[in-house]
Parts: structure tokens; C-alpha cells; sequence
């Protein structure tokens, strides 16, 4: 059983969880934000004539970018609330102990959609990219050519790079379980 400085210092780490969950969330959040405020930017002056905004229509090509760097941001805070759980399990927390029990059992993590929505996002609006890449009409009344190129390379690297990032991800991950699970009693 813990003592009293022990049980205050768990409730910390408790709350820097609950914490970074809110963080994360927030990250979510901004991502959806941000890829709406640039496509409508990129899209709305797009429909212009004027030249000065011509240029506008490669705004699009941040999209993989924001998606990226929200997604690193969100697996860093995933990587250390896995490993604030994996230490409350060593002091003996119930609940992570259940929690770790729940996913040995199950051959899965419980809390795997957060990823999912994180990840399946980025691939939806870079494959949303790839699709205008596509389908925009071309020539003199409709977009440059390579303005659709660079739609479809962008969108196709930020696919990507999603993936690598979650196989990275569950790879560190995984690593970071087993490593806790069998030197650490």
C-alpha cells in the first residue's frame, strides 16, 4: 500500500493524464480548425480571377503538413500517457492494472480509437487532397495543371507520412508495453 506522499504523487501523475487527454483533444480540435480555415481560404480565393490570389490555391498543399504535425504532437502525449499508466500499474493502481489486464486479454488496447480518429482523419484529408487533385477541371477556365499535381503529391505524401507515424507509433508503443512488462515487477 502506498504511503500518503506516494498516494499524492500518484494523484499527480493521475492528473497530468487527465491532463494531457484535454491537450489532446484540443490538438484534435485545432486540426480540424486549421485544415477547414486553410481548404476555405485555398477554395473561396481560389474562385477569383484576380492573380494576386492565384497563389492561393497551393494552400491546399499545408493540409498533409498541419496533419502531420498534430499527429506527432498527439503521439508524443499519447506515448506519455502510456507511460504514466505503465508506472501507476508498477505502484500498484488498480485501475491501470485492469486496464493493462483488459488489453492482455483482449490482444488490443482499449483506448485504440483515439488513434484511429487521430490517424483516420489525416488520411481522409489528404486523400480529400488527392480526390481535388483529380477531379478539378483543367485549362484555361479551370486550375493549372501542375497546381493538380502538386494536390495529388502533397496528399499522396501525407498518406504517407500518416502511416508511417502510426506504425511508428504502435511499434514504440508496443516496444515501450513489453519492455515495462518484463523487467518491471
Amino acid at each position: 500500500m502506498s504511503n500518503g506522499k506516494n498516494y499524492e504523487h500518484d494523484k499527480m501523475l493521475r492528473a497530468e493524464i487527465i491532463e494531457s487527454q484535454k491537450a489532446q483533444a484540443d490538438f484534435l480540435k485545432w486540426k480540424l480548425i486549421s485544415v477547414a480555415t486553410v481548404a476555405s481560404i485555398s477554395l473561396g480565393l481560389a474562385s477569383t480571377s484576380n492573380p494576386t490570389v492565384e497563389g492561393a490555391k497551393l494552400l491546399l498543399c499545408l493540409v498533409p503538413l498541419i496533419c502531420a504535425y498534430v499527429d506527432l504532437t498527439s503521439l508524443h502525449i499519447m506515448i506519455r500517457i502510456i507511460m504514466i499508466g505503465i508506472y501507476l500499474k508498477r505502484v500498484g493502481d488498480a485501475y491501470e492494472g485492469f486496464v493493462f489486464e483488459v488489453r492482455n486479454r483482449a490482444a488490443t488496447s482499449p483506448f485504440v480509437f483515439e488513434a484511429v480518429a487521430l490517424h483516420g482523419s489525416s488520411v481522409a484529408f489528404n486523400a480529400i487532397i488527392v480526390g481535388l487533385g483529380f477531379t478539378l477541371p483543367q485549362g484555361p477556365s479551370g486550375w493549372p495543371p501542375k497546381y493538380l499535381t502538386a494536390y495529388i503529391t502533397s496528399g499522396i505524401s501525407g498518406i504517407v507520412v500518416t502511416l508511417f507515424l502510426w506504425l511508428w507509433y504502435t511499434s514504440r508503443a508496443r516496444e515501450i508495453v513489453r519492455v515495462a512488462e518484463t523487467t518491471i515487477k
